[in-house]
């Protein structure tokens, strides 16, 4: 049974995202560890000089988000339950910390196959985890992330959208995704995006249709200088229910999630975004 580790902070687009988790859970045979995270602030003992008054805030702010939490997972399950998923495991869990660390230590003592997450929340959790620090999170995180849209409803998996620029770092993550449409029978459609006629980026093209000569894998090119029409019309033109890239360094990084292809492809959609670690191929 795969495992897929939730984020949530209780909002409407989180609230979205569990139910997209929840039915893709139910697609894949997968349990879902629910997480919810708070941190303390620092607050100054040179202010007041009083350790007793700064223990009771403690307590105080501890208290609110414990019995926040307590009113929020019966909900939680009254949604698997509305949605035909009550026979889902959920394992909720409650900590204390930086999400970041919280995020690495469940990864790794419940091996975690990979984290699922809304995107454009309003609250403190989009800051944590979705607004200036997606970057860092992403790339410390080296298990799959999909984010989910705010807008995106969960179907049925027909077709993968693999986006890449054709480096042998992609290699694995394709093998990853066409294992996956396999095992849902769906289909792999890969994408790679000409700035400009490249003859040897189209034997390079060539040498891939040869390695991943799969039935259910077919490969688009388009020459275009504007990645981001590039990667909308691709999605929209053939059906992609989830867009997949690799993560690499940076300066790609950035461009995909900072960018206003980021903007539309991660916020504004309704296709959700599988982010795969960066391999190399063997």
């Amino acid at each position: 049974m795969k495992k897929i580790l939730f984020p949530t902070d209780f909002s409407e687009t989180a609230n979205n995202a569990l139910v997209y988790a929840l039915k893709l859970a139910k697609s894949i045979d997968a349990e879902i560890y629910v997480l919810n995270t708070y941190e303390m602030p620092v607050i100054s003992t040179t202010s007041a000089g009083q350790p007793e008054l700064i223990q009771n805030v403690y307590n105080s702010i501890e208290l609110n988000n414990f019995e926040n939490y307590k009113k929020q997972v019966p909900k939680l399950r009254s949604i698997a339950e509305d949605h035909n998923c009550g026979d889902i495991k959920l394992t909720f869990i409650f900590e204390e910390g930086i999400m970041l660390s919280i995020l690495h230590k469940i990864i790794r003592d419940e091996n975690i196959d990979f984290i699922v997450m809304g995107t454009n929340g309003n609250s403190g959790f989009e800051k944590k985890l979705l607004g200036s620090n997606t970057v860092h999170v992403m790339e410390n995180v080296d298990i799959p992330i999909l984010s989910v849209p705010r807008k995106a409803e969960f179907k049925r998996l027909n077709n993968f959208g693999f986006a890449t620029m054709l480096r042998d770092s992609d290699k694995p993550g394709l093998h990853q995704i066409i294992k996956i449409a396999q095992s849902l029978n769906a289909d792999v459609k890969v994408l790679h995006v000409l700035r400009k006629e490249n003859p040897d980026a189209m034997q390079v093209l060539n040498s891939w249709k040869e390695e991943f000569n799969d039935e259910n894998v077919t490969f688009h090119t388009v020459l275009n200088e504007k990645l981001d029409e590039s990667v909308f019309f691709f999605i929209d033109d053939q059906l992609i229910d989830v867009m997949c890239i690799v993560k690499r360094h940076l300066n790609f990084f950035e461009k995909i999630f900072t960018t206003s292809l980021s903007k539309q492809l991660s916020y504004h959609a309704d296709v959700p975004v599988l982010v795969l670690k960066e391999q190399k191929s063997k």
